[in-house]
């Protein structure tokens, strides 16, 4: 989603009482980039999302990643520090996933 579409969200979403929205920036590493075949994306997702909704997102979107790395083998980070259970999101905040063990 490139600049304008997100300003546009943020509006639409402002107008309509929804949450207001956050702008993330979610990279892969290089094994990861193999399944998703992109480094990375930025995405609108709304305020007060936490990481663990972010990551059930990643799944859905990437199943290949979840069977193929079980628990344990995927590294996560935001803003570069590990994320603790049920840490929350915020707006600007890039988030690194990639293969800790192999």
């Amino acid at each position: 989603m490139n600049e304008e579409e997100m300003k546009k969200m943020e509006e639409m979403m402002a107008s309509s009482g929804m949450p207001r929205g956050m702008n993330i920036r979610v990279r892969f590493d290089g094994e990861l980039q193999k399944i998703t075949r992109t480094e990375g994306f930025s995405m609108m997702i709304s305020e007060g999302a936490s990481f663990v909704f972010l990551l059930q997102s990643i799944f859905m979107e990437y199943p290949k990643i979840e069977k193929k790395y079980p628990p344990g083998v995927l590294g996560f980070s935001i803003n570069g520090i590990p994320p603790r259970d049920y840490a929350m999101l915020f707006d600007g905040d890039t988030v690194d996933f990639c293969v800790v063990v192999q």
